[in-house]
């Protein structure tokens, strides 16, 4: 039987079934999810790399706590940012939350693991604002949130960035002949106009912030609320190449220019590298890999880490919740294997797949599955560290969990899918 026939089987065994309320929708009014990508105003800006207030950012570094527990902040909406987008992103709440500018509200997350991003343009106003988490009653996730979540201060930083902007950057590299690797980049452009609009991305790739690889620039015109990929390839030495043994760097330096104005510039560490899985191994650099995975709480410091990595573990399997984007720079840097696990742990609810059993087989829970999965990887996805991706822990099996995969698998991430407790069945990259 093939795996499309028992989705569709295991739906019409579940349709009608409903085990436990779920919330109606994973998330409200969140932008396109990305991996952490901050503009700057000069290249010598965007070099230092830092998460520091800056002219096109603005990081939310006090909260205070009103009567109901809600978490207040405060940023100012300069005037250099006006006729450009506001967005604000937040990472590690560990609660469903809801986010409000001037008591209005931007949107929800019932995934308060993984970063998440929403457009503040409309209801920010010049000068001060106030940004209010209100933190919403984890009891409406608890049936698939079976794990330990450190409570924390959340990371929340406000962007400012050009209505027509770099939305995401990508990339692939593929061993050409002889000592030659071939890298593909895309940057996403995104018109937030109602007008017809062009920009002209000019880019830099350097080895040790001194030799210059290649550069050039590219074109593109866009329509109202038009999305683009502007794409442009560079061969590079296989010395380069990102591994355990070798946990090289590369800058890929981005200016977006619009009518003749330098309007956003990006600086972006790079660990070039070519993932193969097959029969079993890992490929790395074309090199097969014996992986050895060291459980760890996803709750882990970077410093956590750096101890792991002193005493000789090169691989950690992060169990389920969400990783910090500062833990997996530091793998990056370090030359630590990882893998993810979606924020999904339904052991508490046992094994059953019958009315009242395991969510992971109620279609009622299907988005929100399938959200956290593709969220887990859209926002990790240019870590080089990053090898691998777990759907859930020890949270039996059923239709929420094969469409979760399914959905993983439409990404061109070109990392395995693991789900080592699913019995053997079909959505396991592993099996």
């Amino acid at each position: 039987m093939s795996r499309f026939s028992i989705t569709l089987c295991t739906l019409l065994a579940t349709a009608g079934v409903a085990v436990a309320q779920s919330p109606q929708t994973p998330s409200e009014g969140v932008d396109l999810h990305r991996t952490r990508l901050i503009p700057y105003a000069t290249d010598a800006a965007a070099g230092e790399r830092q998460l520091s207030k800056q002219r096109y950012m603005q990081p939310i570094v006090e909260w205070t706590r009103d009567a109901e527990g809600a978490l207040l902040g405060e940023f100012t909406y300069p005037f250099s940012w006006v006729e450009r987008q506001i967005f604000v992103r937040i990472e590690g709440v560990g609660v469903p939350y809801e986010v409000l500018v001037n008591g209005k509200s931007a949107g929800t997350s019932t995934n308060g693991h993984a970063a998440t991003e929403f457009n503040i343009t409309k209801i920010s106003r010049e000068d001060k604002n106030t940004l209010t988490l209100r933190l919403l009653d984890k009891k409406s996730v608890a049936d698939i949130e079976g794990f330990d979540a450190a409570s924390s201060t959340p990371i929340a930083y406000v962007l400012s960035q050009p209505r027509v902007r770099v939305r995401d950057i990508y990339y692939r590299t593929t061993k050409g002949t002889g000592s030659v690797v071939n890298v593909d980049f895309g940057a996403v452009m995104h018109n937030e106009t109602l007008g017809e609009k062009s920009s002209r991305i000019y880019y830099e790739l350097y080895l040790n912030d001194t030799i210059r690889l290649t550069g050039g620039h590219r074109d593109v015109q866009l329509g109202m609320h038009g999305i683009d990929t502007i794409r442009f390839g560079a061969p590079v030495p296989d010395s380069v190449l990102w591994s355990s043994n070798n946990p090289s760097q590369l800058s890929l330096r981005l200016k977006n220019r619009i009518a003749g104005r330098d309007v956003e510039f990006y600086d972006i560490a790079l660990g070039l590298r070519e993932l193969q899985y097959a029969d079993g191994s890992f490929y790395i650099n074309g090199t097969a890999t014996p992986i050895e995975w060291t459980e760890v709480s996803p709750n882990a410091t970077a410093e956590v880490v750096e101890t792991l990595y002193s005493k000789g573990h090169r691989a950690l399997r992060f169990t389920a919740g969400g990783v910090s984007d500062e833990v997996l720079t530091a793998c990056d840097k370090l030359g630590i294997y990882v893998a993810i696990t979606a924020p999904i742990n339904t052991s508490h609810m046992g094994p059953s797949r019958k009315r009242g059993g395991n969510p992971s087989n109620n279609p009622r829970w299907r988005d929100h599955y399938t959200a956290r999965v593709t969220q887990m990887i859209y926002t990790t996805q240019r870590h080089p560290s990053v090898i691998a991706y777990y759907l859930a822990d020890d949270s039996a099996n059923g239709i929420c969990l094969y469409e979760a995969y399914l959905a993983a698998k439409a990404i061109p991430h070109g990392r395995p899918i693991f789900y080592d407790d699913g019995n053997g069945e079909w959505n396991n990259d592993g099996k």
